[in-house]
C-alpha cells in the first residue's frame, strides 16, 4: 500500500509540474487561438480611435494592450517603460486594458502618472484595432492610419534587439519612414487570449470599478 501511496503521490506532483509549465510557460509559445469574430485590420487601414480619452488629432498614437493578470505583460512591462521614456515626445500613448482588468493594478504596474488607462468596454477598442491578445502594440499614423499591430518581440522578455518589432516601428514613425515590414514572428499574436463569453459572466462586477 505503500508503494501505490508514494506513486500516487508522485504522478500527482509531476502533474501538477506539468499544469504550472503548461499555464506559465509552454502555452505562451504557441499562438493564440484567433477568435471566431476577429475583423482582421491592413497597415494603412483606417482606425477610429476616437474612443481614446484625451486622444488629440494630427498626432500619431501609440497603443499598448495589456492585461496587468497576464504574464506576458508583467514581463514586457520594462521594455514599455523604455518605449514610453524614447517616445513619449513624439506620439500619444494609451495603455488600454479588458474592462475585467483591474486598473489600479495596471497604473501601479505602468508607473507613469501621464499615461491614460483606458478600460476597454466590449473590447471595442481592440476590436477596431485588430487585437485578441496582450500584449499587443498598435501604432496609427496621425492621419489615424494603421502603422503597426503585433507582437513586442520573439522574446516575451523583449530582449532580442533585432526583433524588438515596436521600437523598430516607433523609430520609422518619427523618422517619416513607411511601416516596416515584417513576418508573422510580428503579426501573430502570442499571449494571454481575452476570456470567452461565458468566462467574462463570472467577472462583470468588475466593470463598475
Amino acid at each position: 500500500m505503500r508503494k501505490v501511496f508514494v506513486s500516487c503521490v508522485l504522478v500527482l506532483a509531476a502533474a501538477g509540474i506539468a499544469a504550472l509549465f503548461w499555464s506559465q510557460e509552454l502555452k505562451y509559445a504557441l499562438p493564440t487561438p484567433v477568435p471566431a469574430n476577429f475583423a482582421k485590420r491592413s497597415i494603412h487601414e483606417h482606425i477610429d480611435v476616437d474612443a481614446l480619452k484625451g486622444y488629440r488629432k494630427n498626432i500619431p498614437v501609440y497603443i499598448h494592450f495589456f492585461n496587468p493578470d497576464c504574464p506576458c505583460s508583467r514581463f514586457n512591462i520594462q521594455h514599455f517603460r523604455h518605449l514610453v521614456k524614447t517616445f513619449s515626445d513624439s506620439v500619444q500613448i494609451f495603455a488600454v486594458v479588458p474592462a475585467y482588468a483591474d486598473v489600479n493594478q495596471a497604473r501601479v504596474m505602468i508607473d507613469d502618472e501621464n499615461i491614460p488607462v483606458i478600460k476597454d468596454i466590449a473590447d471595442s477598442l481592440a476590436h477596431a484595432c485588430g487585437v485578441y491578445a496582450t500584449p499587443q502594440a498598435v501604432i496609427i499614423d496621425k492621419n489615424q492610419k494603421l502603422f503597426y499591430r503585433g507582437n513586442y518581440n520573439t522574446s516575451r522578455y523583449c530582449n532580442v534587439r533585432e526583433t524588438n518589432f515596436v521600437e523598430i516601428s516607433l523609430r520609422a514613425l518619427v523618422a517619416g519612414k513607411n511601416p516596416p515590414v515584417f513576418d508573422q514572428l510580428a503579426t501573430k499574436p502570442y499571449g494571454c487570449e481575452f476570456p470567452t463569453a461565458e468566462s467574462k459572466s463570472g467577472i462583470l462586477m468588475n466593470l463598475f470599478q
